[in-house]
């Protein structure tokens, strides 16, 4: 689990303004060390609050949780 939480937070630390798109997490091709698969390790991040869901008009948006 920690490993595919390090490398979907490293995703959206690299990403510009540190927030992607929901949809575009999904259809990506699953990271390596993320075993569980994406869907599980977002929920789990989500529920720690690490991540924030925006509701935009284009879909959900997440964002890294300011620290």
């Amino acid at each position: 689990l920690s490993p595919g939480r390090r490398t979907l937070l490293s995703l959206v630390r690299r990403s510009r303004h540190r927030e992607v798109p929901l949809r575009e997490l999904q259809r990506g091709k699953t990271p390596p060390g993320a075993a569980l698969g994406v869907p599980f390790i977002l929920h789990d991040l989500l529920g720690s609050q690490q991540l924030l869901s925006v509701p935009t008009a284009a879909g959900p948006l997440l964002r890294l949780a300011e620290s």
